[in-house]
């Protein structure tokens, strides 16, 4: 269970993470546009992107398994 509790909190949290890097390192203007292209190679094409999801995941892991109950 601890497993499944730490991959939902990392997944979370990077999306937390992605969201805020996204609006603080290329604000929304109004009347402005992104293209596909741009945030495809910003996110799925970024090996960085994939590195920091499995990271993040990893460290919800470590983080539910630290916390959890001990069960004798």
């Amino acid at each position: 269970m601890w497993i499944l509790k730490g991959a939902v909190f990392g997944v979370l949290a990077f999306v937390v993470f992605a969201l805020f890097f996204f609006f603080t390192k290329y604000p929304i203007r109004t009347n402005s546009a992104i293209s596909l292209s741009t945030l495809r190679y910003l996110t799925v094409q970024n090996p960085w992107f994939w590195t920091a999801l499995v990271l993040m995941v990893c460290t919800g892991c470590v983080c539910a398994r630290l916390l959890s109950e001990v069960r004798n």
